[in-house]
């Protein structure tokens, strides 16, 4: 019977483990190129939607506009005499 030589079982524990490093190391690469992938889409969609928001922001604090709803809300300017200046 053919006796398997410790030699041998060296041999192949010093060439799997490195190929099984070397796999490793390429599955993980390969996940986080996928991540990268996955959060650059992420990263578009939340600039998009900034750049929405700030356009919104604008337009609601124009000063016409609040201006504009202050009349329809009943607001009007103090008269003369109404508006206390307080200084430090």
């Amino acid at each position: 019977m053919y006796r398997i030589k410790p030699f041998f079982i060296v041999l192949v524990l010093i060439l799997t483990i490195p190929g099984m490093f070397y796999v490793w190391i390429i599955n993980e690469n390969y996940k986080l190129g996928m991540e990268i992938s996955r959060l650059s889409v992420v990263k578009t969609k939340l600039e998009h939607e900034n750049k929405k928001l700030l356009i919104q922001k604008t337009s609601l604090e124009s000063p016409s506009r609040i201006c504009k709803y202050a009349k329809k809300m009943g607001f009007v300017y103090p008269e003369e005499g109404e508006v206390i200046m307080v200084h430090d």
